[in-house]
C-alpha cells in the first residue's frame, strides 16, 4: 500500500507543472487551448495512477461517442470514478467545491480545470452552466456525475436536472455511461470496498481501497447519445439509460472488519 502511494505522489509531483501550464493559458485568454490542453494532462495522470493502484478498466461502447463538445453522465460510486472516466474520456469535470482542498486529486482537479460547484448555492448555478456552455462550445466534453452524490451503486439516486440546461439551449449530445467494479480475489463486496459514501473517512477508505490486490472497472456506454429535449427530460433520459445498464449490486456480503457496519446507504 505504502509503495502505490509514493507512486501516487510521484505521478502528481511529474505532471502537476504541466497542469499549472495549463492555468497559465487559461489567465492569458486562451481559454479554449487550457482546457482541451487541460484533459489530456488529465487523462496522463489518470492512466498512471490507476496502473499504479491495481485498476484495469475495460471500456464498452465508447466508441461510439461523437466528437467534439458533448455531455458524459455517470453513475457515482466514489472517487475512484474520477480517475476511471478521466482514463477513457478526456473531459472537463463538474465536481463538488470541496474536492478543492483534497490532497492529490483536489491539486490535480484544479489544475485540470475542474468546474467547482457548491450545490448548496443555487447562485453558482448560473456561472457553472456558463462555464459548461463554454467547455462544450470550444470541443471539449463535460463529465458529470448528476446524482449530485457518490452512493453505494446498489441503486441510482435521482439525478439532478439543473446542469442539463447548457446541453438542452444547444442541442448538445448527452451521452450515459454505466459504472461498475469488481474485486478478483476479494469476497467482500464493492459497495464497502470501493464505493465511498455516506461520510466514510476518506483517509481511512482510501487506505483500505489501495490494499486490495486488484481492481476491475467498466465503463458501458448506455445507449445512444440524446439529441435534444429539454433539461428534466434529458436527466430522465440518462437515468433510464444508466439504470438499465448497471449489473445488480448487493450489499452483501461485508467485510468481518467493516469500520461502517450498520450503515444504510442514500435513499
Amino acid at each position: 500500500m505504502l509503495v502505490r502511494l509514493a507512486g501516487l505522489l510521484a505521478i502528481v509531483a511529474a505532471l502537476l507543472p504541466l497542469g499549472l501550464a495549463t492555468r497559465l493559458l487559461a489567465a492569458l485568454g486562451a481559454s479554449g487551448t487550457s482546457a482541451r490542453t487541460g484533459v489530456r494532462v488529465q487523462a496522463w495522470w489518470a492512466r498512471a495512477s490507476l496502473r499504479v493502484a491495481g485498476v484495469r478498466v475495460k471500456a464498452d461502447g465508447l466508441e461510439r461517442l461523437p466528437a467534439g463538445g458533448f455531455l458524459v453522465c455517470s453513475n457515482h460510486r466514489g472517487y475512484l470514478d474520477v480517475l476511471v472516466l478521466a482514463s477513457r474520456i478526456p473531459g472537463r469535470f463538474v465536481a463538488m467545491h470541496e474536492i478543492r482542498g483534497w490532497p492529490l486529486l483536489g491539486a490535480m482537479a484544479r489544475c485540470s480545470g475542474t468546474l467547482f460547484l457548491r450545490r448548496e448555492h443555487a447562485r453558482d448555478l448560473p456561472g457553472a452552466n456558463a462555464a459548461v456552455e463554454a467547455t462544450l462550445a470550444a470541443g471539449v466534453p463535460v463529465l458529470l456525475f448528476p446524482e449530485g452524490r457518490a452512493g453505494a451503486g446498489d441503486r441510482l439516486l435521482p439525478l439532478r436536472s439543473p446542469l442539463f440546461e447548457a446541453a438542452a439551449r444547444n442541442a448538445t449530445p448527452c451521452a450515459a455511461v454505466a459504472l461498475s467494479y469488481e474485486t478478483p480475489g476479494v469476497p467482500w463486496s464493492t459497495a464497502w470496498t470501493v464505493s465511498w459514501w455516506g461520510g466514510m473517512d476518506l483517509a481511512r477508505h482510501a487506505t483500505r481501497l489501495l490494499a486490495l490486490p486488484r481492481i476491475h472497472a467498466r465503463l458501458r456506454l448506455a445507449g445512444v447519445p440524446v439529441v435534444g429535449g429539454e433539461r428534466k427530460s434529458l436527466a430522465s433520459a440518462m437515468a433510464a439509460r444508466i439504470e438499465a445498464a448497471l449489473p445488480p449490486l448487493a450489499l452483501e456480503p461485508e467485510p468481518p472488519d467493516n469500520p461502517w457496519r450498520g450503515w444504510s446507504p442514500p435513499g
